[in-house]
């Protein structure tokens, strides 16, 4: 189930599409921003699902520069050897981690992100790339098949374009090859209490926990929610911050939103 985003779900279904339908011969990779904990993993996830397409998630933030020590591309991307050469999805999520532009980031960083920028532009380049495979070994792994889209919070910045992402730091080359941007909204105070009235892990705690009304804990979450909307940093994520709360702590405590 996808809660809210209407607009992006419309413009992310067209996107796979058209990437699945073409067999991947026209792969429109794309760059999606949003506040953390609007959904942008999720309505990706779920989307790619929906459309019967592989999916891979890569997190940017761990990611280090080829030869250093760490999580490499090639490692990252070594489930693509799985791929059978169907249309696959690779999620890179927290890509803004990747731009220098006006962080305190120190030489050292400077030089791994930078060059870590370069290695996604030699994929978005190749039909084909080395990957991490077994025994240490580099094997070639088919890109073809492959639609990236790269996520990240941005600051939560509010309709960001391809001009903003230069003067960020995303390189020219880079955005010749990934021109669409795409941006998830906040959500609404009535999505936050969809998000609520659907919840697993609330379903989950009232079998744990019998005795407890369940109708009086969805409104004492909504309340809650609905004195901090303005200021949650969390998005979706503080409803299961707040769930847990409840049933651990004996019910609501204020919370960091």
């Amino acid at each position: 189930m996808i809660i809210g985003q209407e607009k992006l779900v419309k413009e992310v279904n067209k996107v796979f599409a058209i990437f699945k339908t073409s067999e991947a011969t026209i792969r429109p990779h794309f760059i999606l921003t949003g506040e953390s904990g609007n959904g942008k993993s999720h309505t990706i996830a779920a989307l790619a699902k929906q459309h019967e397409m592989q999916l891979i998630e890569v997190n940017a933030a761990q990611l280090t520069k080829e030869g250093t020590s760490g999580n490499s591309l090639s490692k990252a991307l070594s489930p693509l050897l799985q791929s059978s050469g169907k249309p696959t999805i690779c999620f890179v999520d927290e890509f803004d981690k990747l731009f220098i532009s006006g962080n305190s980031n120190d030489s050292l960083a400077h030089e791994s992100t930078t060059g870590v920028q370069n290695e996604f532009l030699k994929v978005l380049e190749s039909d084909v790339i080395s990957v991490y495979g077994d025994y240490g070994k580099y094997v070639n792994a088919s890109a073809k098949n492959v639609l990236f889209v790269f996520a990240g919070a941005f600051n939560g910045e509010a309709n960001i374009n391809i001009d903003r992402l230069r003067e960020i730091g995303l390189k020219t080359e880079f955005l010749g090859r990934v021109g669409l941007v795409f941006n998830a909204e906040k959500l609404s105070l009535e999505d936050m209490f969809s998000i609520i009235d659907n919840s697993d892990l609330l379903k989950k705690y009232g079998k744990l926990f019998p005795k407890e009304d369940v109708s009086f804990v969805k409104s004492e979450l909504k309340s809650y929610v609905e004195s901090v909307y303005d200021n949650n940093t969390l998005g979706a994520r503080l409803v299961n911050t707040l769930i847990h709360s409840y049933f651990i702590e004996g019910g609501l405590t204020k919370k960091s939103v």
